[in-house]
């Protein structure tokens, strides 16, 4: 869990799903729960749910990408108003309620919280004009949308395997303060500072409106 190209390398937010139950919880196999709209605090024990890929040992502290509940429900693209209530949380597991080969109900101490929104003035300016698009490019031209002064850049195989990023445009330069990446046995969300070369994301948006693979609101 660690990444020289990102400051932070965690679990993406589908793996863990957030709850206001103490010790009475759903059935595992439950579908239809309520999830939380509370954001985690510093020092909290809360109920989550994971499932697989996440493997965390007790005791092992991990990050895991957190968004509101509308948004990890439906995207950012459905909800962009909750990117910038969005924060990447180091959690370490206190106890497992209840576990099966593929899901678990846990509680979990919250060790920091770190609001993304904020990444381009925690987190040093690393140079992103060398392999950090790579990914995208691979497969081939990505969607775009954007909000305000965020870009959600996503690209995909046909549902199996794909690469995501949020950006976050500052005058004339674009910052890429989340990547994620998944497939079939990964979930994973990388954060940090990455400064993007101004002419390929300018260039990006140029064709996705082209080909109409690019929103806006707000």
């Amino acid at each position: 869990m660690e990444s020289k190209f990102y400051d932070i390398v965690g679990f993406e937010n589908d793996v863990m799903e957030w709850s206001d139950y103490e010790n009475e919880i759903p059935p595992l196999d439950e579908s239809r729960w309520i999830r939380s709209d509370h954001p985690p605090e510093k020092g909290q024990v809360r109920t989550v749910k994971a499932a697989h890929p996440f493997h965390m040992m007790i005791g092992e502290p991990f990050w895991m990408l957190y968004t509101p509940v509308l948004s990890s429900l439906n995207g950012w693209d459905s909800h962009p108003e909750e990117i910038e209530q969005s924060s990447f949380v180091h959690c370490s597991i206190e106890r497992v309620l209840e576990r099966n080969d593929t899901k678990a109900w846990l509680r979990v101490k919250v060790l920091e919280v770190g609001m993304i929104k904020d990444y381009n003035q925690c987190f040093p300016v690393r140079d992103g004009s060398s392999g950090y698009l790579d990914d995208f490019e691979m497969f081939g031209e990505p969607y775009l949308f954007n909000y305000r002064n965020w870009l959600f850049i996503s690209a995909g195989a046909e549902g199996d395997l794909g690469v995501w990023g949020l950006v976050k445009r500052l005058d004339t330069q674009y910052h890429m303060l989340v990547y994620g990446d998944w497939g079939l046995h990964k979930n994973n969300a990388f954060g940090g500072n990455i400064l993007l070369p101004r002419h390929q994301i300018e260039g990006w948006i140029e064709e996705a409106k082209q080909n109409n693979r690019y929103e806006t609101v707000g």
